[in-house]
């Protein structure tokens, strides 16, 4: 059984030879470049100029090689940016700054940085229906976004790998936080229903021009699609349930609707950290076949209690073991011992993609992540 047939039986709910294995094959499943680097060192490859995934992040793009070496199932492909935007670092004193495509502001420490972190955004104003006008709105249609894609596509699948699309941006709603900055999102949400509208509508627009240009491209070649919006935080929701349904649920079923009349044979996979158990019904009902990270350590996330409910309608993408303590912090065996657990929990019935909930962060050991890896190729056999 290739990688593709493994991936695609248990997108399905079927038990395929053993279980898939994800690093890097979403925008939210790879790694900082400093445990990119250490793992590498570890593996004993050679050294190599480590290009950026996402800047703002600080990831690595996952270099063939490691790929093979660790049996990875996925691959990803992701587009360029457009023809006009290049996006620069600067030092401002003690931090380096760039500004992206959307006139959202970020800086990072120079000493100790690891990522960028928001500092300005561009809608950061008390009447923004002006600047909605006449704001700079980045194209999604611009061909130097398709290029490339489908060397990338057909590569993939040359080698059996199941490929993924990513996306333009971050969701509408995430983005729309951005561009908003995080107290008048917030107060938006809660006084300002107009203006979320007229926000994530404009963002809907920009996604489904471009989704419908990539699929256009390269759908045939591809089998997941790429989306996301975090809407949790470790112990709840980011808003009321209420506000979810009236909102962005009506967006998002737009969104997703539109990818399945595109490419009627492809997963939606949607990424959504935190305490997002409330949600799942509802991302069920408007088409997500595929949730990502699967954060365990947040409330209501229990993986058993997962399965137990929705195992039967949506696959877990992730999950399989914890970045924010045991992966980084814990020891090797800790690490087999959780990996085991979310196995046993996630495995059974097919619909199960291992990976580690979310990016592996800088200051994971790489005998921590190997001990995950090990552990799988050992325990995920079915």
């Amino acid at each position: 059984m290739d990688s593709r047939a493994r991936v695609m039986a248990t997108l399905e709910h079927l038990e395929p030879d053993r279980i898939p294995f994800d690093l890097g094959g979403a925008a939210q499943s790879g790694m900082h470049t400093r445990a990119y680097a250490s793992l590498r060192h570890c593996l004993g490859l050679p050294e190599t100029a480590i290009a950026l995934q996402s800047l703002i992040g600080q990831t690595a793009e996952i270099d063939e090689d490691l790929l093979d070496r660790l049996c990875v199932d996925t691959r990803l492909v992701r587009g360029g940016s457009a023809s006009n935007v290049a996006q620069q670092v600067r030092r401002e004193g003690d931090y380096l700054t760039t500004i992206d495509e959307w006139g959202v502001a970020y800086r990072m420490p120079v000493d100790g940085g690891l990522y960028f972190d928001i500092c300005a955004s561009p809608f950061d104003l008390e009447d923004v229906t002006e600047r909605l006008t006449l704001h700079a709105w980045p194209d999604p249609v611009d061909p130097n976004r398709f290029r490339g894609m489908h060397r990338q596509a057909a590569a993939a699948r040359q080698k059996g790998k199941l490929v993924s699309l990513n996306g333009l941006c971050a969701g509408i709603l995430e983005v729309y936080s951005w561009l908003r900055g995080y107290p008048r999102f917030f107060t938006d949400l809660a006084t300002a229903p107009k203006t979320v509208e007229l926000f994530l509508d404009k963002l809907l627009e920009l996604k489904l021009a471009y989704w419908e240009q990539a699929l256009d491209r390269v759908g045939q070649d591809v089998s997941v699609i790429d989306e996301a919006d975090d809407m949790a935080g470790q112990s709840g929701l980011l808003m009321s349930p209420t506000t979810y349904r009236r909102l962005i649920k009506p967006r998002h079923r737009e969104l997703f609707a539109a990818i399945k009349r595109m490419a009627p044979h492809v997963k939606i996979y949607f990424h959504s950290c935190g305490a997002i158990r409330p949600l799942i019904p509802d991302l069920i009902e408007i088409g997500v076949d595929i949730l990502n990270p699967v954060q365990i350590s947040a409330k209501g996330m229990d993986p058993f209690e997962l399965k137990r409910d929705f195992g039967n309608d949506i696959v877990f993408w992730g999950g399989g073991v914890d970045t924010q303590g045991v992966l980084c912090s814990g020891t090797p065996q800790e690490v087999r011992e959780n990996v085991r657990r979310n196995i046993d929990a996630l495995a059974p019935g097919g619909g199960f993609v291992f990976a580690a909930v979310h990016i592996t962060q800088a200051n994971v050991p790489p005998e921590n992540f190997m001990a995950m890896w090990e552990t799988l190729q050992e325990y995920g056999v079915y």
